[in-house]
């Protein structure tokens, strides 16, 4: 059974339970007491383990689940919320986000051009060698620029 957790806003809660918890929208960091608990965050390709003694932080966005190591085994955890910025604050970290994509879009972009002019200068090389070939093969075997006469 999965039920959404409420854990507390303000100041540290010890919360204690044997079955898998969700917690969504809520910044803050766990410690966990007793017991071994394991994590899963939506979107994060890794599942954590955290033991006594160690803490896990929660960011506004994220969607965790945390549940008991050994099924039906109760553990106990302290909650610390971390207090909701207001959202003229939390403008400029989206805004800073939002122009950090930018950035990587357009170096992206640069990326994308720099191949290109590689290529073009790759076949420019080509080019070259092939021509040096042609024009070395023009040469009769034995022919040297001192036998045509250039050098005196």
């Amino acid at each position: 059974m999965m039920r959404t957790q409420v854990f507390p806003q303000a100041g540290a809660a010890a919360v204690q339970f044997d079955a898998p918890v969700r917690v969504e929208r809520l910044a803050g960091e766990f410690a966990v007491l007793s017991g071994r608990v394991w994590v899963t965050r939506q979107g994060d390709l890794d599942d954590y383990v955290v033991e006594p003694g160690q803490r896990f932080f929660i960011e506004p966005a994220d969607h965790v689940v945390v549940e008991p190591w050994t099924a039906g085994e109760s553990v106990e955890v302290a909650w610390t919320a971390y207090p909701r910025l207001p959202r003229a604050e939390a403008l400029p970290r989206g805004a800073a986000a939002f122009a950090l994509r930018g950035l990587a879009a357009g170096a992206a972009s640069v990326a994308f051009g720099l191949r290109r002019v590689e290529l073009g200068l790759d076949a420019l090389a080509r080019s070259a060698a092939a021509m040096a070939r042609r024009a070395q093969g023009c040469i009769r075997a034995g022919d040297s620029i001192a036998s045509a006469g250039t050098v005196q």
